[in-house]
């Protein structure tokens, strides 16, 4: 079968191609699978890999909302991409995945019109952490056999989890269990699936854009700490918040005309594509 014959539907704004697989390590196929929507005019388009949240324990790439068809409206190809689940797999089960799924994108969106030279990293809630995490540890590209600059920037809408152990102690309800079922037991695991631990002097990091919501919030602080760690690192990343909104309202609105974010990130990216 041709990867073209994997097509679902050309009706709408965009070409769609759903359920490729990018990996084999999920017991449930569809969990190393992700969704590739393209504008219907260009070619060498650039690549939006968009990650979804869910506590790194639920969630689904068919939860895109209104981004593919404004994504592709503007020229982007916009790829949801799917990751094993905890408490099946623990971390970094889950980074991996992220890893090997870039690294397919990377090898495979020539086939798709798309430009591999021009890939973005987008990711929302544990998404976001996830995006982040294979930007600042080299490590996981390279076991997926790939490499930091295969991205080209990175955008991460409301994050959580860049400091593991700050927001483990603070729950004592569900969001606790699930950190513990991904991210173990131990202080020492829990650092080691921090961003923030990985960041250091002097290291090579993508353009990278912090949107968070609200104020006084748990994703306000994680992204200002993880912020002042890449500034005394002496790494220049933005960062933005969004006081009158809230986690859900970031991800529900965003891709919509109105939205300040979607301006905002579609600012960055404009920015990080000249400077390609």
């Amino acid at each position: 079968m041709s990867l073209w014959g994997q097509r679902k539907g050309d009706t709408g704004p965009y070409f769609k191609v759903l359920d490729l697989q990018y990996a084999k390590l999920a017991k449930d196929p569809r969990l190393n699978a992700l969704d590739i929507y393209m504008p219907k005019k260009g070619s060498k388009s650039p690549v939006i890999i968009w990650v979804h949240g869910g506590l790194w324990a639920f969630g689904d790439k068919s939860d895109v909302g209104v981004k593919p068809e404004y994504f592709t409206s503007k020229g982007y190809i916009f790829i949801s991409i799917n990751h094993r689940l905890s408490p099946d797999v623990k971390h970094p089960g889950h980074m991996q995945d992220v890893a090997n799924a870039l690294v397919w994108v990377y090898n495979n969106i020539v086939h798709y019109s798309g430009d591999k030279d021009k890939i973005f990293l987008m990711g929302y809630a544990s998404g976001a952490q996830m995006s982040v995490m294979i930007t600042v540890n080299e490590d996981y590209m390279k076991q997926a056999d790939g490499s930091l600059d295969m991205i080209k920037g990175v955008i991460s809408i409301d994050g959580l989890g860049f400091d593991v152990a700050k927001i483990i102690p603070d729950n004592n309800n569900k969001v606790k269990d699930w950190c513990l079922d991904t991210f173990g037991l131990t202080e020492k695991e829990w650092a080691e699936a921090s961003p923030v631990t990985h960041i250091k002097s002097g290291m090579l990091v993508p353009p990278i854009f912090l949107a968070y919501s609200g104020s006084k919030t748990p994703t306000e602080s994680d992204a200002v700490n993880l912020a002042r760690k890449f500034k005394e690192s002496d790494i220049t990343i933005q960062i933005k918040g969004y006081p009158k909104k809230n986690s859900l309202s970031m991800h529900r609105e965003f891709g919509r005309d109105d939205d300040p974010v979607t301006q905002d990130v579609i600012t960055f990216l404009f920015e990080c594509l000249k400077k390609l």
